[in-house]
């Protein structure tokens, strides 16, 4: 009851006075005793308080959330980082958050099997509840571009949802179609919204693991170009588990399509199976980075680093975020060579990914 009352307090404080004026006051009247009563607050960390939960299908919850006054703000289709107390010991996870009136962001969290965060978060985490929370980070977001094609499969359409919600919202006259694949019916993710939506924009849902009236058959090289006949003319943003990932970039990769304009974002860390076989001693690879007009030349001392690790050796000022293959902010294109590790298509994450050839051309 007391950390329900106190939720309410701190969510009221900060939409009467703002975050700025928030952080103005709690700054300057940080004591001790003020960070006792109200540690949402008087802190210096970013949070947020769980506002409401509603179920979205089975085993899927909806949390809103209030970030504090250190919140500032995100772009639709960027992910932050949730960390939750299980057991006496901080673990992190990353979602997708969906902007909302008055301040606040909802994140939708699909229950993991085994998984610790989501089943704690599904079992134990209330209105009233308190999350650690990261800045939103992520280069999955709209660029002003006019024709629009997401594709997504159960839980990566989040992001998505999220930024057709914006643009429809913003009233802007953008081309969008919507592919989301489940496993059944009762699987569907935010079915109110999608059903809604389909008098405003074309929304495709397709079940993978059963046939029900009103819904498609999962996507294949054969029905794409039917389904989606302007494809090339499109920028694709792809989202969902890593089977799903993979089998349509191989798809439009074999029908032609310019995977320089795939937008993609994993929510899941990076797998990396190999460093590659390059030999370094006797022939270190030469990288060459079109978009910066850079080519470093490595060396026996940078065998078994990241090409983002190797760039930052020789100085290349290559962006990053995460440094863990999922934000998407280090990805540029292969134009020539091979490289292992973190790759999908021609899209390369410097941060999980290691040069496999002689030679290796990037651009963004």
């Amino acid at each position: 009851m007391l950390q329900a009352l106190k939720a309410r307090a701190s969510v009221r404080a900060l939409q009467w006075l703002g975050r700025d004026r928030m952080d103005y006051l709690a700054s300057n009247t940080m004591t001790v005793l003020n960070r006792a009563v109200n540690d949402f607050l008087w802190t210096y960390e970013l949070k947020a308080v769980v506002t409401a939960v509603h179920d979205e299908a089975p085993g899927v919850k909806t949390f809103t959330l209030m970030p504090n006054q250190h919140w500032k703000g995100m772009q639709a289709g960027q992910y932050v980082e949730v960390t939750v107390d299980v057991d006496c010991q901080s673990l992190t996870r990353c979602y997708s958050p969906t902007v909302l009136p008055g301040g606040g962001i909802s994140i939708t969290v699909k229950r993991a099997g085994l998984g610790e965060v989501s089943g704690w978060m599904h079992d134990w985490l209330k209105p009233g509840g308190v999350v650690g929370l990261s800045q939103a980070q992520g280069c999955f977001r709209y660029r002003g571009q006019d024709k629009l094609l997401f594709l997504c499969a159960g839980s990566g359409i989040t992001p998505c949802h999220a930024m057709i919600a914006e643009r429809l919202a913003s009233g802007d006259a953008v081309d969008m179609q919507l592919h989301a694949r489940f496993a059944s019916a009762k699987d569907v993710i935010f079915a109110d919204s999608l059903r809604g939506w389909k008098e405003r924009l074309s929304v495709d849902i397709a079940l993978s693991r059963e046939t029900a009236e009103g819904f498609s058959a999962p996507l294949t090289i054969e029905n794409f170009e039917a389904r989606y006949p302007d494809f090339r003319d499109r920028d694709i943003y792809l989202c969902g588990p890593a089977g799903f990932m993979e089998s349509m970039v191989l798809l439009l990769t074999e029908l032609g399509y310019n995977l320089g304009r795939l937008h993609t974002e994993r929510f899941t860390l990076a797998g990396v199976e190999s460093v590659g076989t390059i030999d370094f001693q006797s022939a270190p690879p030469e990288i060459r980075f079109n978009h910066l007009n850079t080519t470093v030349q490595l060396t026996a001392d940078d065998a078994g680093l990241t090409l983002l690790e190797a760039a930052r050796r020789h100085g290349v000022p290559v962006e990053s975020g995460c440094c863990k293959g999922m934000c998407g902010s280090c990805k540029l294109t292969l134009k020539e060579g091979k490289v292992s590790g973190n790759a999908l298509g021609q899209a390369v994450y410097l941060c999980t990914s290691y040069p496999d050839s002689a030679k290796v051309v990037l651009d963004a």
